[in-house]
């Protein structure tokens, strides 16, 4: 997940390194699905995703916990409900990423749909369109502080269902001697 390398992972990496320094790590990120997908096909050890998710065969730990928001242009008035929003072009990663589920739940919840979904590779599109008034995402409030970007836009709660995430580290059931350690040091 895009989220967690950038504010999480860093602290978390290096902590790892210190202790084992002969352990290396590749980081791949991509949308919660994406990243199922190649655990399944044990193109990886690892990954971090985000609920909602299935775990079905994988072991799963929580490892994270964040605060979700909606964010809008500075101008745009305070969001409620999904029909609050000026233009309903939603700005999230591809499909298969966990927070655009989220956010187009919330549409359904209150009876309506987007018109359109940009789709974005990076928080820093998000957050850059969002601020230039060109739809609305979901991003963790962590982010923010982490990118300096909570003054370029105007951040609204989610309705409590959609407010809280959880971020997990997946596996499969027979880890290997690295990941056992990786395991250990989180």
């Amino acid at each position: 997940m895009e989220s967690t390398a950038g504010s999480r992972l860093p602290q978390l990496l290096a902590r790892f390194h210190q202790r084992q320094p002969d352990i290396g790590i590749e980081l791949q990120t991509g949308t919660t699905a994406l990243l199922l997908r190649k655990l399944a096909d044990y193109a990886l050890d690892a990954a971090f995703v985000g609920e909602p998710f299935t775990v079905g065969e994988l072991k799963s730990r929580i490892v994270f916990e964040e605060e979700l928001v909606l964010v809008t242009a500075k101008r745009h008035a305070p969001v409620r409900r999904a029909t609050d929003l000026d233009a309903s072009t939603i700005l999230a990663f591809a499909q298969g990423c966990s927070y655009r589920k989220r956010l187009e739940e919330w549409f359904a919840l209150d009876g309506t749909r987007p018109e359109r979904v940009m789709e974005l590779a990076s928080y820093q599109a998000i957050i850059a369109c969002a601020a230039a008034g060109t739809g609305c995402g979901i991003v963790p409030a962590s982010l923010l502080g982490a990118l300096h970007a909570a003054k370029d836009i105007c951040q609204h709660p989610l309705p409590e269902p959609l407010r809280q995430n959880r971020t997990h580290l997946v596996w499969n059931s027979d880890p290997s001697p690295a990941l056992r350690q990786f395991l250990e040091a989180i």
